[in-house]
C-alpha cells in the first residue's frame, strides 16, 4: 500500500470552540467494519513532544506493512483495555499466518485473499485478534469476540473516521461512541481533503474562502471563480517561487488573474476573474483542463522543483456572480 495524506482544515471560528472545549482531534481506521482504537491525534496545545491541531493539519500514513497479535480484553469501570498475549509477527496484505496451540505464529505465507490477513487459529481461549502499523500503534482490536479454532480474517480497509472528543491517549478503545464525525475514504487517490466548517459540520474539500468573497477588490472587478491544487509534498520556498513566477504563463486562453501559494504548505489557489459571459460560458471541466495542462507543462520543463510532486484539484471553492 503506498503512502497516504489526510489534509484537515478546520474553520477559525471552530478552531477557537474546540480548543477552548480541550477536546482533542483524533483519527481511526477501519478495520473490518469498525473503529475501535485511536490511532493518531492531535491535542488542542502543543507541548514540547506533540504538536496542536490548526487551521491545516496533515496526517501521513504510511502503513505497507501491519503487525498482528492477539491479547486478552478487559472491562474494568467500564472502560474497556487489552494486555497483548503473543509476540507479534509482520504481515503484508494478502498473507496468511498460523497461531499454534502453544501461542506462537508461523512464518507469513503468500496465497492468502487479496485485501486481507488471515491468521489460521489453533490457540484455545478465543484470544482477541490486534492489529498494528509497524510502528507498533495498535489500529484495531476484536473487543466483541475472540479468535474461534480455524480461520480469522482481518481487512483494513482505507476508510477513516476524524472527530472532536475529550482527551484519551493514543492506543486506546474508543471510550464512547462517536458524534458528528467525519468520514475519508481512498478509493484510488493518495491524498484527501475534508474540512471542519464554520456551521460544525465535515465536508469534504478544503474551506470555501470566504475572504476572497468579501474582498472589495475582487467584488468591484468582476465574477470570481477559484479553484485549489493540493499537492502529494509540501511545497518549497524555491517551488512557490517557481509556481509564482512561472505557471502564470503556462495557461492559454483560461487565464487566472492571481496565484497564491505558501511554502510548507500543499495548497496553491488560483484565482479567474471574468466577465458575465465568461462565467456562464466556461464549464467546471474547463478549468480543471485548464489547470491541469499548465501544471502539466511546469512540472515538465527543465530542473521543475515540481517534477516529482502529484496534485490533486479541489474546485470550485469559490463560485460567484457579482453581477
Amino acid at each position: 500500500m503506498s503512502a497516504e495524506t489526510i489534509t484537515v482544515y478546520i474553520d477559525p471560528t471552530q478552531l477557537t470552540n474546540q480548543q477552548n472545549n480541550n477536546y482533542s482531534l483524533y483519527l481511526a481506521k477501519m478495520v473490518n467494519g469498525q473503529y475501535t482504537v485511536i490511532w493518531q491525534s492531535l491535542g488542542p496545545i502543543a507541548t514540547a513532544s506533540s504538536p496542536s491541531y490548526e487551521y491545516e493539519n496533515n496526517f501521513q500514513i504510511s502503513v505497507p506493512s501491519y503487525q498482528v497479535n492477539y491479547g486478552t480484553v478487559t472491562e474494568v469501570d467500564g472502560s474497556v483495555t487489552f494486555s497483548a498475549g503473543g509476540k507479534p509477527v509482520t504481515m503484508n496484505l494478502g498473507q496468511t499466518v498460523s497461531l499454534s496451540s502453544g501461542g506462537e505464529f508461523s512464518s507469513p505465507a503468500n496465497g492468502g485473499t487479496a485485501g486481507t490477513l488471515t491468521v489460521n487459529n489453533s490457540l484455545a481461549r478465543n484470544p482477541h485478534e490486534i492489529l498494528s502499523d509497524m510502528a507498533g500503534n495498535t489500529i484495531f482490536v476484536n473487543t466483541a469476540s475472540g479468535m474461534d479454532i480455524g480461520q480469522a480474517v482481518l481487512t483494513p480497509i482505507d476508510q477513516y473516521q476524524l472527530w472532536f472528543g475529550n482527551l484519551q491517549d493514543t492506543g486506546t478503545i474508543i471510550a464512547n461512541n462517536v458524534s458528528n464525525a467525519g468520514v475519508v475514504t481512498f478509493s484510488g487517490s493518495s491524498t484527501e481533503v475534508i474540512s471542519y466548517t464554520e456551521a460544525g459540520a465535515w465536508e469534504s474539500g478544503p474551506l470555501a474562502s470566504r475572504d476572497l468573497i468579501l474582498d472589495p477588490a475582487i467584488r468591484a472587478a468582476s465574477n470570481v471563480v477559484v479553484y485549489a491544487a493540493t499537492f502529494t509534498t509540501a511545497l518549497t520556498v524555491v517551488a512557490v517561487t517557481f509556481l509564482l513566477n512561472e505557471l502564470i504563463g503556462k495557461f492559454e486562453t483560461l487565464r487566472p488573474t492571481s496565484i497564491t501559494a505558501q511554502s510548507g504548505s500543499k495548497k496553491l489557489t488560483l484565482t479567474f476573474s471574468q466577465s458575465r459571459s465568461q462565467f456562464s460560458a466556461v464549464s467546471p471541466a474547463a478549468y480543471d483542463a485548464a489547470i491541469n495542462k499548465a501544471l502539466t507543462k511546469l512540472s515538465q520543463a527543465k530542473d521543475s522543483p515540481i517534477a516529482r510532486n502529484a496534485w490533486k484539484l479541489n474546485g470550485p471553492e469559490v463560485r460567484v456572480n457579482f453581477d
